[in-house]
């Protein structure tokens, strides 16, 4: 027998949900107005696709281009199972048609695309299955894909302009530091010939100079190791439950970056529940992949929060306007999309508005990271330069000493 997820009420309101076996979903419906609970929704529930064991590393593009080809064939009468075929055929070697030959298969055995896409939870995210799940259902599968796929887009365009804000001021710190280590290990032994038993009549910028030259040649070998120790358990530790959190934490409250940080998981929450939302999934289910996909801890207990809020009978804005990670305005939007009916189409339209807002703020922040990066790399070299040229200038000092 079937198996039915379920979402009821009892007489004073309070929300409760589960599952049962019943022939039909009217029959479990029956069986729920029998113990005395009101009925919200009864839906059949999928059966638990068999995972694939093993890794496949499959990259984003892929993913893309199968969804938005897959949509055209679709579209124009391809049968599912030939369009999956014929995408296997031009796909060359490789985990992706791996993938994609298994589901193929589960197809011609008589799979549901949902399920046989389930079975590779790594290649396609829940989201995804989710966008098929409600496509099967609606018979809307074409422009589903197609909403999948621009979903996709924009995720990997929206984490591409925060890697291109990141990756600036990385690189060039590295650049600063390599200079650095440049100038102390190779420039400054060179001059430490040339003041060598001067050293007591040196102006103090050069001595501290030329002692930390000194103190990084002979233990070069600790500090190395002291660095990697550094770099490896900061990496251990931000693996850790707990170090997960502080470094979520850090991210949304460092200075400059933390608007960032904060802006992206925002658009990430927001585009992924109103895509979903706007495509017939249901709202509690829609919730609870956002907050999967929201990238931050506080953020996925804020997510967590407004799913337990709904489970007691509030609306969705009720919880965000209480939480200083939402903006206002944002909350504003989204209960107006509630009292007209229209929580997809406003949601999206408040994602567009999101992502607008984070390639401003992408834009602020790497504006202001050059001129600053500039000002501190002129000041450490030059600082540098001018303590080795400092006794140049008192050079008669120097000499007569």
């Amino acid at each position: 027998m079937p198996s039915f997820s379920y979402l009821v009420r009892d007489m004073r309101g309070i929300a409760s949900s589960g599952t049962l076996v019943a022939n039909s979903a009217g029959d479990a419906a029956s069986m729920l107005r029998n113990e005395g609970k009101i009925v919200v929704r009864v839906t059949p529930e999928a059966p638990a696709a068999a995972v694939v064991p093993g890794s496949r590393r499959v990259k984003t593009e892929e993913v893309i281009n199968f969804a938005n080809q897959l949509a055209v064939m679709v579209e124009t009468g391809v049968s599912l199972v030939e369009a999956i075929e014929t995408f296997v055929a031009q796909t060359p070697p490789g985990a992706f048609r791996a993938v994609l030959e298994d589901v193929a298969e589960g197809l011609q055995s008589g799979n549901e695309f949902s399920a046989a896409l389930a079975r590779h939870p790594k290649v396609f995210s829940p989201m995804f299955v989710n966008m098929v799940r409600a496509g099967e259902s609606s018979g809307k599968m074409g422009a589903m894909l197609v909403r999948t796929a621009h979903y996709l887009q924009n995720q990997r365009d929206t984490v591409k302009r925060i890697r291109g804000a990141l990756l600036y001021p990385l690189v060039m710190l590295v650049m600063a530091i390599g200079v650095v280590i440049f100038l102390i290990t190779w420039v400054l032994p060179k001059f430490a010939g040339i003041y060598k038993g001067k050293e007591a009549v040196l102006p103090t910028p050069t001595r501290i100079l030329m002692g930390t030259s000194d103190w990084v040649i002979g233990h070069w070998i600790v500090l190395a190791g002291a660095v990697l120790i550094v770099i490896g358990g900061s990496a251990w530790y931000c693996r850790t439950p707990g170090g997960r959190i502080a470094l979520h934490w850090l991210m949304l409250n460092a200075p400059l970056f933390g608007p960032l940080f904060r802006k992206a998981a925002i658009t990430r929450s927001l585009r992924t529940l109103g895509t979903m939302i706007d495509s017939g999934v249901e709202v509690l289910e829609s919730i609870g992949i956002t907050r999967n996909v929201c990238g931050n801890h506080y953020y996925e207990q804020l997510w967590e929060h407004v799913d337990a809020e709904l489970q007691q009978g509030r609306q969705l804005s009720e919880p965000l306007f209480k939480t200083p990670l939402m903006p206002g305005t944002v909350t504003r939007m989204i209960a107006a999309g509630e009292r007209t009916g229209r929580l997809g189409p406003v949601m999206q339209r408040i994602a567009d508005f999101a992502e607008e807002e984070l390639k401003e703020t992408i834009k602020t922040v790497t504006g202001f990271i050059e001129p600053a990066i500039i000002c501190v790399l002129g000041l450490l070299i030059g600082g540098i330069a001018m303590a080795l040229l400092l006794p140049i200038f008192t050079i008669s000092k120097v000499m007569t000493s």
